[in-house]
C-alpha cells in the first residue's frame, strides 16, 4: 500500500516518511489506536517504504517488483502475526495466511471481529495469539532474508498474545537481528504486558476527520455530500465503521429499534415482556447480542452528552435523533455512569461466553432500576 492510498493521516504520514528518509527507523514501533483509524494500512505504506527498490520520493515507487509483492502481501521477508481461533485447521497464523490475505487486500481498515467472520470461526470463540506462535516468529526471524536487507514482522493486535508468548518474545525485541523491524498495533496498548512496551517506540494514531471519512465516501460509494457527512460524523474517525454502518444499515435500524422496544419496557417495569425481548435478542447469536449491547453503550453516551446541551459533540443518524428528542432527559449525570457500566459488564459477560439469556434479563432488570427522568 502506498502512503497516498491511506486516508488522511498526514500529519502520521510526513512523520513516518522523515524517519525513513532520514533512516531513523526504531526496530521495533507500536502505532497505537482503533484499527479502522489505519493502522494497518499505515503500516504496509510504511515497509513497502522501507522495502522499495525503486525511485522513491514522497512515496514508494508503486512499480518495482518489492513494491508489487508488498501490495499482494506476499513479499517472503513480510511476516504477519494476528489471532486465531484454534480449529482444526492450526492455531498458528501461518495457517491462516489464504483468509488474511483476502480479507485485508478487500477491507485493510478491518476490526477483530471482520477478521473472526473471514476465518470461519464460531462466533463465540476466542481469537488469541498462542505461546506455539512466538517459536514460529523467532524460526522466520532467524532465517536469512530472501529478497531484501530488512525482515519485517507486524503484529496485529498484541494485546491478544498469550503472556507466555509474550515472554518468549522479550529478547528477541531487545536484541533484534540485523535489518529486522517489529511494528505492533495495537487497539489497546495498556493491555499489551509493560515489558513489551517498554521495548518499542509508541505512535498513538488519531481518529480520522470527519471531512476526511466523507470525501472518501463520497469518492468511493458515490454518496450525497449531506448522507455521508452524516455517516460521516456518526463513524467518529472510524473508517472502518463508517463502511459497516453503509453496508449493515439493516443491522443498525434493528439495533435502533430493540434499543427504543427495550428502554420502554424497561420504563414500563413490564416483566413478560421483556422476556420475550430477551428471547429474541437470544436468537441473534452471540456476535449480534454484542451488536446490540455496543450500539446500547454508543446510545446511552450520545444521550447523555445531547441531554448536556453539547449537539455538536452528539454522533448519530437521523432516525437515532429522532427518538433522542424525548429519550434524552431520562439519561443524566444520577444515572448515566450505572447505566453505561451495567451496558458494558452485559458486553464483557458475553464477551466471555456468558449466557445471553441471564445476562441480558439482569441487564434489563438493571436498566429498570435506573432509567428514570432526572
Amino acid at each position: 500500500m502506498l502512503f497516498n492510498e491511506v486516508i488522511g493521516q498526514e500529519d502520521i504520514k510526513r512523520r513516518l516518511l522523515a524517519s525513513l528518509q532520514t533512516g531513523r527507523v526504531s526496530h521495533a514501533l507500536l502505532f497505537s489506536g482503533e484499527s479502522g483509524f489505519g493502522l494497518l494500512p499505515l503500516a504496509l505504506a510504511f515497509v513497502q517504504y522501507l522495502f522499495c527498490t525503486g525511485e522513491k520520493g514522497d512515496d514508494a515507487c508503486g512499480t518495482c517488483p518489492a513494491c508489487r509483492k508488498i501490495q499482494k502481501l506476499i513479499h517472503p521477508d513480510v511476516h504477519f502475526v494476528f489471532p486465531v481461533a484454534k480449529t482444526p485447521k492450526g492455531k498458528l497464523s501461518n495457517d491462516f495466511l489464504e483468509e488474511w490475505r483476502e480479507l485485508l487486500l478487500e477491507n485493510p481498515y478491518c476490526a477483530l471481529e471482520d477478521w473472526i467472520a473471514a476465518m470461519g470461526a464460531d462466533e463465540n470463540v476466542q481469537a488469541t495469539i498462542y505461546v506455539e506462535e512466538s517459536q514460529e516468529i523467532l524460526h522466520e526471524l532467524m532465517l536469512k532474508s530472501y529478497e531484501s536487507e530488512y525482515k519485517a514482522m507486524i503484529i496485529w493486535l498484541p494485546e491478544k498474545m498469550r503472556v507466555e508468548c509474550a515472554n518468549k518474545l522479550l529478547k528477541i525485541l531487545e536484541e533484534p537481528y540485523p535489518g529486522t523491524l517489529f511494528i505492533l498495533l495495537s487497539e489497546q496498548p495498556g493491555a499489551v504486558i509493560p515489558t513489551i512496551l517498554s521495548r518499542t517506540q509508541r505512535l498513538r494514531v488519531p481518529p480520522l476527520l470527519p471531512g476526511e471519512i466523507a470525501r472518501e465516501l463520497e469518492r468511493r460509494h458515490g454518496l450525497p455530500a449531506d448522507e455521508a457527512a452524516e455517516l460521516a460524523r456518526v463513524a467518529r474517525g472510524n473508517w472502518g465503521r463508517a463502511s459497516r454502518i453503509r453496508e449493515d444499515t439493516e443491522q443498525n435500524a434493528y439495533n435502533q429499534e430493540k434499543f427504543i422496544q427495550m428502554m420502554r419496557l424497561c420504563w414500563k417495569r413490564e416483566m413478560m415482556p421483556v422476556n420475550d425481548f430477551v428471547k429474541e435478542l437470544v436468537e441473534q447469536g452471540r456476535e449480534g447480542q454484542k451488536s446490540f449491547l455496543a450500539h446500547g453503550i454508543r446510545m446511552i453516551r450520545e444521550n447523555f452528552v445531547r441531554n448536556l446541551g453539547k449537539r455538536e459533540l452528539v454522533y448519530m443518524t437521523a432516525n437515532e435523533s429522532a427518538f433522542s428528542e424525548k429519550f434524552a432527559p431520562y439519561v443524566h449525570e444520577n444515572n448515566v455512569v450505572a447505566l453505561h457500566d451495567e451496558f458494558e459488564r452485559a458486553y464483557s459477560d458475553i464477551l466471555r461466553n456468558g449466557s445471553g439469556k441471564i445476562v441480558l434479563t439482569d441487564l434489563c432488570i438493571k436498566v429498570m432500576q435506573n432509567i428514570c427522568p432526572k
